[in-house]
């Protein structure tokens, strides 16, 4: 197969990579198995409905296209064996993408047995990895719980921060009515192409910065650590990506969670041995 190149004009905030530097593309989803573990909380039909699956197809046979040398997945890194394993089964058809499987999440958040099948790793991480016959996947997640006495201890006694300057605030519920609403109305690859664009993958980031970071009075940090332990979670996972690599890889596809873009992307462009790539040119592909 041959290769598709990276844009020589990447999207809006996304840098031109230069030779020598791994690409990593950077695929921003929702999570598909809606295990309602993000601040923003979605209503998401079910992916395997054969229409979504048809989509879902579709949007593998746009990312197949840039041949990744490594799909790395939203998962923890310390079950990496456990990923694999049922990544295997997938693999050999011993389970199938598209009905429902009863599986033992390899994630401490996670419990429901009918959750994973439906999950991004699954149905575009693995489905992936089969399609370009890789014998592995890589989990680099470190989840970590972003909540801290100190912030706790504030809201407790009904603390809020003042503006002092205006700025642009977050409206929580008007952003899930419009997660919502976006994608009960379009394909997975065009609400995928709604996520990744410039302007809503900065939602997170002025949330953090916005709100979390001022959260804080006297010595008490309960903020600015939150927004560190975010940062802390993100750099691991930028670390597991470099124990991914191996010698001679040009790129590798990252499926993550859409939080997770904007401040990776910030990560990996500041590490010399990395480039990240917007995955928009390829979504667009298959709208």
């Amino acid at each position: 197969m041959s290769r598709q190149q990276s844009s020589d004009s990447p999207p809006e905030g996304w840098p031109r990579c230069e030779s020598g530097a791994v690409e990593v593309m950077l695929l921003g989803t929702y999570h598909m198995d809606n295990p309602g573990l993000d601040v923003a909380q979605i209503d998401v039909d079910d992916v395997l409905h054969p229409e979504r699956q048809a989509q879902l197809r579709t949007t593998v046979d746009a990312l197949e296209g840039w041949c990744p040398d490594r799909v790395a997945v939203e998962r923890p890194y310390d079950r990496a064996d456990e990923v694999n394993a049922l990544y295997d089964e997938y693999r050999s058809g011993e389970r199938s993408y598209d009905t429902e499987q009863e599986i033992e999440p390899p994630h401490p958040r996670r419990d429901d047995l009918t959750t994973e099948c439906r999950s991004e790793v699954v149905q575009l991480g693995f489905r992936l990895a089969d399609r370009l016959a890789h014998d592995r996947v890589y989990p680099i997640d470190y989840p970590m719980d972003l909540g801290n006495d100190a912030y706790a201890a504030l809201a407790e006694r009904g603390f809020e921060p003042t503006d002092k300057v205006p700025f642009e605030h977050v409206d929580v519920g008007e952003l899930e009515r419009e997660l919502t609403e976006q994608i009960a109305t379009k394909t997975i690859p065009a609400f995928l192409v709604w996520q990744n664009r410039e302007q809503n993958l900065g939602t997170d980031a002025t949330a953090f910065f916005g709100e979390t970071l001022r959260w804080g009075q006297g010595d008490n940090f309960g903020g600015p650590e939150m927004v560190a332990t975010w940062y802390d979670r993100n750099l691991r996972m930028v670390h597991n990506l470099w124990r991914a690599v191996e010698s001679g890889d040009d790129r590798i596809l990252a499926v993550v969670g859409a939080s997770h873009v904007h401040v990776l992307r910030e990560l990996l462009s500041n590490a010399p041995m990395f480039c990240p790539v917007s995955a928009l040119p390829c979504l667009e592909d298959a709208v």
